[in-house]
């Protein structure tokens, strides 16, 4: 199933469902009273063989069916969710709740087999479902450690069994777009854009937009993207951007998904180039540069030296990504620059990054890295007077100005895919132009509601 959607196109599917689940349940009590209409209009007057009147025979049979309903509600499975608690295993949340150790060990044994208990973490929600006559029998044990899927264990034939299982999902497409009054990332924030969509726009744009020069209040963005929703859970798992527009003063800039037969895939402007460079512009989310390439009084030495690179704000602990694909040249303390990596992307380009606080796991020299890819964090070691990043690309060995050093485009896509790009962006497109004229007659609908109030 495929549908687009917008902001508040989502809550008027969610109201949809809701409504069918509740006209399903009505037809279903209906057409259950109404399979034996003899029976509903029916008064019993005879007597029983022990001479009961008609009114002690309902009575007797009303003390039935509240006997048999009050059985059928205790054998009725007890389900509960359990969160599992900080440095906590799934065997002591088993043995919290119950459970005794043996059987907490026997479902966790089956479990294993089919999910990686060692990934659990604090907040990972576990479904049980026991016997009502014995708490310490387990029925049904879920756990989802997937968006569609989940790790079951039931209890079939005396033993446990641990099987895998989908979750009915549905595909959906998002639009949001907004206006910037201070940065990207907090204008799209208080849009309504998830802080995942938000980092992967900024991401794939660093290659053609300097976010702390280019970026202007008033300055306008739209974002399609994938999402999907789970019915059975209430909730939504964003996806790819499929489209982007940023209108900017000083240059429009958009970028579109497209995946070609092979299996190459991309993001490409109108003409078909690619959108993505040698090297990111920035190579963390919020830039805002604090110091250019070029000479400068030194904020701690206090004399005027050559500044090799450009300095970025940034927070202790915020994520430094590797500016392209290469291999770790250097991860390890130098002098001044502090904790310091360097990487080597082909014959041409290095670059380096300092003052950090401390390297992304598994960051060592000979270690490759992709572009956008963790590398470590943001700090204030070395000589420095707050924290930053200190950012270097190095031309043929040599420092070069990252904001200024002009990058080889990507790939151009050929005759051969022009036709079939041209064709999905322009579907792309016309989606988003049809979540907008939904937006407005939903709007327009709450307002003649208002009014007719």
């Amino acid at each position: 199933m495929k549908a687009s959607e917008s902001p508040t196109g989502f809550l008027v599917i969610a109201g949809i469902g809701l409504l069918l689940v509740l006209a399903i349940n009505v037809a279903g009590t209906s057409s259950g009273e109404d399979r034996n209409p003899a029976a509903k209009s029916a008064t019993p007057s005879f007597q029983t063989e022990a001479g009961a009147s008609g009114s002690q025979t309902l009575e007797i049979a009303s003390k039935k069916q509240d006997s048999l309903a009050a059985m059928q509600m205790a054998a009725e499975p007890k389900v509960e969710t359990i969160k599992l608690k900080r440095g906590e295993t799934l065997i002591k949340l088993l043995k919290r709740v119950g459970i005794t150790n043996q059987n907490a060990h026997a479902l966790v044994n089956q479990l294993d087999k089919v999910t990686n208990l060692r990934k659990l973490q604090r907040g990972q929600e576990i479904r049980l479902a026991r016997s009502a006559e014995n708490s310490d029998e387990i029925l049904d044990l879920r756990l989802r450690d997937k968006f569609d899927e989940e790790a079951v264990v039931e209890f079939k034939g005396a033993t446990y069994k641990a099987t895998r299982t989908k979750i009915d999902t549905i595909e959906l497409t998002h639009l949001i777009e907004g206006t910037i009054t201070d940065n990207l990332y907090l204008s799209a924030r208080r849009a309504g854009m998830p802080d995942s969509v938000i980092i992967e726009l900024i991401r794939m744009m660093s290659f053609n937009v300097d976010f702390e020069r280019e970026i202007r209040q008033g300055d306008q963005f739209q974002v399609y993207f994938e999402r999907r929703y789970a019915p059975s859970f209430n909730d939504t798992e964003n996806g790819r951007i499929l489209h982007v527009n940023l209108a900017l003063k000083k240059q429009p800039v958009n970028a579109t998904w497209y995946e070609d037969d092979a299996g190459n895939s991309g993001y490409f402007d109108d003409k078909g180039a690619s959108t993505r460079r040698a090297l990111m512009k920035t190579p963390l989310d919020i830039a805002v540069v604090t110091s250019t390439y070029g000479r400068r009084k030194h904020p701690v030495l206090g004399y005027t030296r050559m500044h090799k690179g450009v300095d970025f704000r940034a927070r202790t602990g915020t994520p430094i990504m590797a500016a392209g694909d290469g291999v770790i040249e250097m991860s390890a303390r130098n002098g001044s620059y502090g904790n310091y990596i360097r990487i080597r992307h082909n014959d041409t380009y290095k670059t380096a990054y300092g003052h950090l606080s401390r390297y992304g796991k598994g960051i060592k020299r000979g270690k490759r890295v992709k572009q956008g890819q963790i590398i470590g964090y943001a700090g204030a070691t070395g000589r420095v007077t707050a924290a930053h990043l200190h950012y270097e690309v190095l031309v043929g060995g040599q420092q070069s100005n990252p904001m200024t050093l002009k990058l080889p485009t990507g790939r151009v896509l050929g005759k051969g895919d022009l036709p079939s790009f041209n064709e999905r962006r322009t579907n792309i497109v016309a989606d988003m132009a049809r979540i907008r004229v939904q937006d407005q007659l939903v709007a327009a609908s709450r307002v003649a509601a208002t009014a007719g109030q």
